[in-house]
Order: C-alpha cells, then structure tokens, then sequence
C-alpha cells in the first residue's frame, strides 16, 4: 500500500503518462548511483592504518591539550610530550577567561570541521554573546597553523579586550624520575617488553588487563621509561626476553634494574644466554645491579629470569652492555623553560624546549604587545592575581612551570562592532621556522577563508526542516565530540591520541568509547573506525580487547551502525575476528575469563569493575557490592547483551564468509536465552531479576530488595527485550513499563529505575536523572519489534531536552534531570551523549537509513537527490521473524512509494522526507525499493 499522496484514480492516459515519467526518472536515477556515497558521504576507511596500532589516524595539530583548550603539536608520537598553544582572553586591567579543560571556565567548543582540520572555541566575556571573543585555529599545513581572535562588542558601551598567546611544553603524566646513563652501544630493554611471562598465581584478568596494559606491568614515574613489571608475589614466576646483541671481542655486561622494599630481598635463577643464581637486596629505591656475568660473541637467544625466593620484586629491566662502562641512575628533570629567540620590531618569537626536537615560532599582527614569562604550574589561580601587574615581563611564581606569553592589549572595540586579531603558529626547524614567521601579513591578507576557518560539518540544505531548531545544539555536540580527543594517553606499551567522553576522564573507557564511535559514525567514518580500533585487539592477543571501566560491549554496535551505513568488506574482514575475541572473553569461554562460572548460565562481570551497565548508583547492583554477594549475584544485562551481540556476530559471521561460526553462536544464544528465561524473569514484578547463586553456582531465586521487592526494577530488568527473547506477554508487560508515567517514562525520557520502586531517587545519578545511552539502545529495541512509533517517541524527547538546555547554556551535559530535564554533570560531555546526534541523522538528514540491530543491510544506494533508496536486506535468523521497522530520510519535496521484494509496504511519514517503514515479518532476505510517485 503507497502513502497517500492525492494520486488521480480516474484517468487512464494519465495513468500511463505517470508511469513513463517515473520509468524515465527511475532510469536517470539509476544513473546517479555509481557516483553517489552512502548517506553522509561516509569516505573510504584507510585499513592500513588500523594494524599495529590503537593512536587515531589525525594530524600532528590538534585539540590534544590536557590543561587549556587551544591547538597543540605532537612532534614524535611516542615521546608523550606535546607543544601546547592557547589563548587568554580578557577585559584590559580586569578579568580574564582561562580556559581550563577540567572545570567549567567560561569557553565552548564552538565549530569543529569533520577532520578537525579548522576549529573554533568561544570565550564568553559578558554572557550571553554581548561581549566574546570567538578564536578560531585552521591548519595550514603539517607545519603550520593560522590563529583568527575575532573580538566582537554586541553592547551599546566601548570595550577594551585583552589577549594573552600562551605556549608551554606538556608532558606525560608519568614523567620518569630516572634515566639510564649507559655506554654506546648497549641495548636496554624494559621487563614489560617480555617475550612470555609466567605467574604462579593465576588472576581473571590474564586476558583482559586494565587498561591494555601488558600482563604485570605497574606504571610509576620512579621507573626508567615509566613502567616495570612485578615478579614473585609467587616461587616460580618467571619472564622471558628475546635477545639479539653483538658482545664486544673481550666481553660485555648483564646488569638489572629493579626496586625491592628496604631490607627485603629476593632471589633470582637466570638462565638462557647467561646462567646465575642472585640475591637482591632492597632499599627501596630503584637500583642497578651487576651480574658479574661476561657476555662472548653474538647472543640471540632467550634469557630467562625466575624468581626462587624472596619477596615480591619490581624488575624495570636489562642492560647489556659492552663491559667497560658502568651504567648509572641520574635525575631525569623536566626542561619547562625553553630558549627564547625574540624579535619584537618583527613581531614573532621562536622557542625552542630540550625535551622536544622541533622549534616553534610564534607570530602576530598587533602593534600594541608586550612578550612575557609567565613562571608558574598552572595559569588559574596565579595569572589572575597577576592581572594587576602591568609592569613586569617576567611573572614569578613557584618555578614548576614555564608559558611563553604575548600580552596583546588593548584590543579597542566601540559599541556593536568586532575586530580580529592574527597569530601564526608553526614548527620545523629553525631556519623553516624563520621562513614561516614571515608568511602572516601574506596569509592573512590573501587568504580569504583566514577569518572563516571553520567549514559547518552539516550544510543548511542537508537537513529537514523540521530539524532547524535542533541544529545548534547539534553543532556543540559535535563540537564538544571532537574536542574531547587528549594525548598521551598510554596503552599498549604506545603512547596514542584518544576520544574521551570529556577531558576530566584523562584515560581510557570502553562502553563511553563505543558510543563515542558511534557518535563520530554520523560525522567522520575514518574516525569513528580508529575509534573502534582502539579498543579491539589481534587474534591471540594476551588482552581479549583493551579494558576500563563497565564491560558493555558498545563496540559490537558501533561496528554494526558503521557497517549498515558502509557496507565495507575490509571494515568486516579486519573486525570480525578481533569482535569475535572480544565476545569469546565476555561471554565466559576465552582464557582467564570468569564470567560464566555459574550453573546457571546466567553471565556476570563483578571480577572486571564494579558496574554492569555504567550506571554507577543502579540500586540492585549498589545492593550486590553492600552485601559483598559479588560472587553469587548475577544481573541482567550481561547476558542479554552477549545474546544480542551473538546474534549480530552471526550476522558478520555468515557475511564474511565464516557460516561455520553460526552454529557456535546459535547454542550460545539459546543456552543465555534459557538461563534467563528460567531463572530471572519475575511474573510479580514484570521485570527479569538479578539471580541468586548457592556456593555450588545453582540459582536460588529473585536478589531482592529489604522489603521483599524486586530489587531489579529498572531498565536492567527490561533487557531481555533488546535481546529479543521475551514472550508476547513479556514484551507488552515491558514495552508498558518503559512508556508508563507511573513507571521508566518521565518528563525528560526514560529513567533507569522504575518510579514507583521503593529505591528510586529522585536526585540520584543514574537513579533518578536521564541519560541517552541506554534510551538508544530502547530506541534500536522499538526499531527491532517494529515501533516506530515508540521509537520516535524516545528520540524526540531526547532531542528536545538535549537542544533545550544546549540551546541555553551552550553546555552539552551528561545527563538530565527527570523532572525539570536540565543537564547536570560534566559540563563539556560527549562519551554517552552521542545518541543525540543519531537521532538527529535518522529522522532529520537526508540521505540517511537507519534500522535496529535484526537488519542486516548488504547493499544499498541513493539516488544524488535522496529521491530514490535501493538495498538488499537480510535478517537476524537467530530470532523468529516478525515485523520489525526501517527508517529512511530522503528529499522532503517528494511523495514516496516503497516495496519489498515486489510487495508494496505500509510508509507513514510523520513529515515531508522521513519514511517509517514496516517490512514484513519474515527473515527471508529481499530488496527494498523507496522511489517517488508522481
């Protein structure tokens, strides 16, 4: 059945004049297919770039800064030391704004190109937009940027504006104490750099090591190169080195270096290319040792260090050496100060650190300057006092600190006007750094995108006009997602650039990550693939996939909306076998894996973090770890989620040409759907409820709460849903809780936990406030059975509590206030947040298909108008076929018709350009045709 679109039921010659104008346009629009994209000009994915590795593929400039905001430069990616460029903003003799990245300090992530290439940050000076100071960075090059201050007055009064050019040298977290004066030519190699390593005692996370560290690795800055390993909290433990050095003709050295607590000591054997037996002492310091061991000839081989008694000891590693030398610890001290290389006449300054190959040049375009020192740690506190020192170039504080300043003031603006002011940044060496300084009045003046260096990610005509009025807090979202990327965070023995739900989470976190990737689907496709990559590792690896923090795998689903928007054979090729390691830990059947260790089959993560969903203060899982029952109570969304997960691997699997896979996952689906049928789902309740184990691991019955009442009375007990195994009865029992008023739905969205449990809080962080992440998952689940209907509804209320107080504050919140829906939490947050931005796509940008986790699409294309949608659909077989909806944006000015398989479907169209469609209840793959009637 066709939309109703007004169409004549009386002519006949008309009818055919109707039929060949649309054979006509559908052959013109076959043959606009081949130059097209899939929607949002989603560009080819470099693979190559993924091995090896878990860094971005982004540019050497970049928002990377751990302290203020600004534009930094990585000269060498495993080094962990950035340049650092920033701008203070302020009132001349009064305020200033410094824009620290971990607090709420007066500045927006504003625009931000899709490649990052062009950004821009606003500072408000007087809220709201009556006096600010827009800087925005476009990189000219790989050696240069162009800084454009715009200063704009929106008031009736004159302004005097002042900008301070801020540079400094950033350095790792972990800055080691020590280094290692050594001979010429010897080879040093960390512990954690082993080739096996063996540990008496066995630990659930041998396979899964926080942090993607290596197994045993401890990080301190009191060791040389950061990291070391433990040995011997067990006799036995032992390591293992591949060795390739040429000993010097009369003989080399072995020597170690380690820590031992004072007056412990521990025994070693070493064997392989040396054999000795030792004795450590401990001062607790770190230490070198000797071991009189004379190395002849040329050494490849493995040399074997084991632990036989003592005390536990922290090995930072091996020296061999040519034996005349000896090797010493020496003080390792930050350079913060660099030289300074001065030209006020010419206006431009070149830096240059210790710590850092490169040098900087700095220039700008204002006559009114003064060039300082500000000597300090840190810029918040202690610039601002300094605010009344209109004398001094040199701002002494407590020395732990150096940032090169410009002083630019005052920058004079009447009323209701604007002036921009212009800086050239770039590095190289000197004399290309003395070359570039001379290029800003050339680039300034003949460049005219130099004051518009931000190109929208999402051009006016590409979105429906009943989005308009969410595209501000669309474009912050977006701001705020690409901002968020720090370096160095450290993983993998590697230093790497890395997407942070926001910058006060200076580390890795796997469940935020994967909706970061899903986040940076709608904006930049090679991003959102590093994104993934990161957090998935090479078949065989000693970590199933890079770990921290709550163990939802919300990369199976980024990988799953990337591939229905890509259809990339590489993309499935390269991360089904790494997704499927993952799933092998997470389901219980991987190596150190304990998460299936009950009779029940019921999964639990409690060994891997203390959070099962993200949602920190859930109340049954807050009840788990009160009652130390961690070992015998099970939730719900682990299974459900590894159930769903298998199905969409089943999927991957049968389309990469693993069918053989299939049947592995088919038992595992129907083991986890049967243990939670069983023993969880709770008739008194309506909800699936954590379980309770005996010691054996049989399953006793409900966790309850003290009263007697089903402690799961929240969205972890609607989770059999996503996973699309619950009766008819379930699902309306379910779909009733989270759409009910006395229940999951709020003014804001859907709650976490049920409104009327006994638990509930009305001021709770996930117990009582509205987040996206889980309302996304709702949303693909209401896709899944066929509601659209239900699923608009959750979008839309997402959009507009999202836009509303976006739109206000221009801060893009991580959750919301049930009742009231204003955002709380961190206030520059994108990790969880995403979901905004595909709900926006789905319903508002043309050009866009987006369907549940049971849709498997295998190919596709769109007309260049949007007018026309062609795809070859298959289905998760793993569930009964039903009913299930797509959800297609195309131009607005067209009335459509849709099939599938030759058989016309229902389209409900809420307004000009979104098609809801209900394809038919079977898992019988067929193609789908949406073209126009006319």
């Amino acid at each position: 059945m066709t939309q109703n679109n007004g169409y004549s039921q009386g002519n006949p010659i008309m009818k055919r004049t109707h039929a060949l104008l649309l054979l006509v346009f559908f052959l013109i629009s076959q043959s606009l297919y081949a130059q097209d994209k899939y929607p949002g000009s989603h560009q080819s994915i470099q693979f190559k770039r993924l091995e090896n590795t878990h860094d971005l593929s982004a540019g050497k400039w970049g928002p990377y800064s751990k302290q203020y905001a600004g534009i930094s430069h990585i000269p060498e990616i495993r080094a962990g030391v950035r340049f650092d460029f920033s701008v203070v903003p302020g009132y001349y003799r009064n305020k200033i704004v410094v824009p620290n990245v971990l607090f709420e300090s007066g500045y927006f992530p504003w625009d931000f190109s899709p490649d990052m290439s062009a950004f821009t940050y606003r500072y408000e000076l007087e809220w709201k937009d009556k006096v600010y100071v827009d800087v925005s960075y476009k990189i000219l090059d790989s050696l240069t940027v162009l800084a454009s201050m715009k200063c704009v007055n929106a008031t009736s009064m004159p302004q005097n504006v002042t900008l301070n050019l801020m540079a400094w040298l950033g350095y790792p977290d972990i800055f080691p104490l020590k280094s290692l004066s050594r001979p010429q030519g010897s080879k040093w190699i960390n512990a954690a750099d082993y080739s096996s390593v063996h540990y008496g005692k066995q630990s659930p996370k041998d396979n899964l090591v926080t942090d993607g560290l290596m197994r045993g690795e401890i990080r301190d800055a009191a060791y040389l190169d950061g990291s070391a390993i433990r040995l011997g909290e067990q006799t036995g433990d032992k390591v293992s080195y591949q060795v390739n050095f040429k000993s010097p003709a009369d003989g080399g050295k072995l020597l170690l270096v380690y820590r031992l607590k004072e007056n412990r000591s521990c025994n070693l054997k070493i064997t392989g290319i040396a054999n000795e037996s030792l004795l450590l002492n401990g001062t607790g310091a770190l230490a070198v040792k000797d071991l009189q061991t004379v190395l002849k000839g040329d050494l490849n081989g493995d040399l074997i260090i084991e632990v036989t008694q003592g005390d536990a000891l922290e090995l930072n590693g091996v020296l061999l050496s040519d034996g005349k030398s000896d090797a010493e610890l020496v003080d390792n001290i930050r350079e913060n100060y660099p030289q300074i290389i001065s030209n006020p006449q010419e206006k431009h300054a070149v830096l240059k650190y210790k710590d850092n190959p490169s040098y900087y040049g700095i220039a700008w375009d204002s006559n009114d300057f003064t060039v300082r020192e500000v000597r300090n740690d840190e810029l918040d506190s202690y610039f601002r006092k300094l605010v009344h020192n209109h004398v001094d170039s040199i701002l002494n504080g407590n020395n732990k600190g150096h940032y090169f300043n410009v002083f630019i003031r005052p920058v004079e603006l009447a009323p209701n006007s604007e002036r921009t002011v212009s800086s050239l940044i770039c590095t190289g060496t000197l004399s290309q750094v003395k070359e570039r300084l001379k290029k800003l009045k050339t680039v300034r003046g003949d460049s005219a995108e130099a004051y518009k260096p931000v190109v929208a990610s999402t051009p006016p005509d590409r979105v429906l006009p009943e989005g308009k009025k969410y595209e501000l807090s669309q474009r912050l979202l977006r701001s705020t997602l690409l901002s968020n990327v720090v370096y160095p965070i450290y993983t993998q023995r590697k230093y790497i650039r890395h997407f942070t739900p926001g910058k006060w989470w200076n580390s890795l976190y796997t469940w935020d990550s994967g909706f970061i990737a899903i986040g940076l689907n709608e904006v930049n496709s090679q991003l959102a693939t590093d994104c993934l990559n990161a957090y998935t590792t090479p078949v065989g690896s000693q970590s199933a996939f890079i770990h921290h923090g709550s163990p939802v795998p919300v990369q199976m689903y980024a990988f799953m909306d990337l591939w229905n928007k890509s259809q990339s054979k590489e993309l499935l090729q390269y991360f089904y076998p790494r997704l499927k390691q993952y799933y092998g830990f997470l389901s219980g059947q991987l190596g150190s894996s304990t998460t299936g260790v009950l009779r029940s089959g019921i999964l639990k993560t409690w060994d891997y973090f203390y959070n099962s969903g993200g949602w920190d203060d859930y109340p049954a899982q807050v009840g788990v770890h009160r009652q130390k029952a961690e070992k015998y109570v099970t939730p719900v969304i682990t299974t459900a989620q590894c159930i769903r997960t298998a199905k969409i691997l089943r999927l991957a699997a049968v389309a990469s040409g693993n069918e053989k896979d299939a049947a592995s996952y088919d038992k595992d689906i129907r083991k986890f759907s049967h243990a939670l049928q069983s023993f969880s789902w709770n008739m008194k309740s309506g909800y699936f409820s954590y379980v309770r184990h005996d010691a054996e691991g049989r399953p006793l019955g409900p966790f309850n709460y003290s009263d007697g009442q089903d402690y799961n009375m929240g969205l972890d007990g609607a989770y059999p849903l996503f996973a699309g195994i619950c009766t008819p009865e379930q699902e309306d029992i379910l779909i009733e809780k989270l759409f009910s008023e006395q229940h999951l739905w709020t003014p804001s969205g859907i709650c976490v936990v049920d409104q009327s449990a006994p638990y509930y809080q009305s001021d709770g962080y996930w117990n009582g406030a509205v987040w996206m992440p889980h309302q996304w998952f709702m949303w693909k689940t209401m896709l899944d059975l066929g509601r659209a209907d239900l699923a608009f509804k959750i979008a839309a209320k997402g959009l507009d509590v999202y836009s509303r107080e976006a739109n206000e504050s221009y801060y893009t919140f991580e959750h919301f206030f049930a009742k009231t829906g204003r955002g709380a939490g961190w206030h520059q947050f994108s990790g969880l947040s995403t979901p905004v931005l595909s709900w926006f796509s789905a319903y508002y940008k043309p050009g866009t298909v987006t369907a549940g986790f049971e849709v498997w699409i295998k190919s596709q294309k769109m007309s260049r108008g949007n007018s026309t949608y062609e795809a070859v659909i298959d289905f998760d077989k793993a569930t009964s076929a039903h009913k299930r909806s797509i959800l297609v944006c195309m131009d607005p000015s067209q009335k459509y018709q849709a099939a599938f398989s030759g058989k016309q479907l229902d389209i409900k169209s809420p307004y000009p350009g979104l098609m809801e469609i209900t394809l038919p209840a079977s898992n019988k793959e067929g193609r789908l045709l949406i073209k126009p009637t006319f």
